[in-house]
């Protein structure tokens, strides 16, 4: 049998559970045979007449949805009884479900919107954090093959003695490299801060962290105002940094 509007309605009834005259029943068994549609349909309402038994607040359906429902209704309704009279809370309860599988296809489609969004920003942030890497690595090159880079060499100081560390400077990128070890985990709200002196007074060359292992590598920004580079020293400073050293030395070097 061809698929219409009425085997649609013949469905909407059979999934609310309601028993339908002898004949009817006999058509729709034979139609869902060979309608793909209306077994789908059928499927979809039954999973949504479940779901409505413990359903949540209901959706506002969107206006032409609205308007498609009350046409519908209102043309079932100019056409002559073909059988006996559908109580009017049927095409109600019809009405809800239409309603509630938009609402729940709506749900849906935002469920998978922010899905994507979130992998897309996800995947964002993995480029920009390998587009960052690669960035950092080329610029560490750039200072440690430089022609002019000096290395010096850092010692520890108490309360760090046996903390060591290494800095490549190139005076033409006005940049070092920090590579240390053996370096203390800090408590909240501190961090290891690297200073340049620089006609004997610190200037700060940015803030670090250390892994697990108590090793860092760092790259300074560009200290283009240091004309030259005298000395290096990290201190224990507030997290963020200070303009001038306030914590303890725990390396200090001087050019070899």
């Amino acid at each position: 049998m061809a698929h219409n509007e009425r085997f649609e309605e013949l469905v909407a009834q059979r999934a609310l559970g309601l028993a339908l005259p002898a004949e009817e029943s006999g058509e729709l068994a034979v139609h869902l045979e060979g309608c793909e549609t209306c077994e789908v349909l059928l499927a979809d309402l039954r999973e949504t007449a479940a779901a409505l038994s413990v359903a949540a607040a209901p959706v506002a359906p969107r206006p032409e949805l609205r308007r498609r429902i009350l046409a519908s209704l209102m043309e079932a309704a100019a056409v002559p009884a073909r059988r006996p009279p559908v109580a009017p809370w049927l095409f109600a309860a019809a009405a809800a479900l239409l309603v509630a599988i938009v609402g729940l296809d709506d749900a849906r489609l935002r469920r998978e919107r922010e899905d994507l969004r979130s992998r897309t920003a996800d995947l964002s942030g993995r480029l920009s954090s390998a587009e960052q890497d690669l960035a950092r690595r080329e610029l560490r090159a750039r200072v440690m093959e430089s022609d002019d880079v000096r290395l010096l060499f850092l010692g520890g100081k108490a309360p760090q003695p046996e903390a060591r560390g290494k800095v490549f400077w190139s005076q033409k990128a006005r940049r070092g490299v920090l590579v240390a070890g053996n370096l203390s985990a800090l408590p909240a709200g501190k961090q290891y801060e690297l200073w340049v002196f620089a006609k004997g007074k610190p200037v700060p060359a940015g803030v670090f962290d250390v892994d697990i292992s108590g090793r860092a590598i760092f790259e300074s920004p560009n200290l283009s105002k240091i004309a030259a580079a005298e000395n290096f020293a990290v201190t224990v400073e507030p997290q963020g940094g200070v303009p001038a050293p306030t914590g303890p030395i725990v390396l200090v070097g001087s050019p070899s």
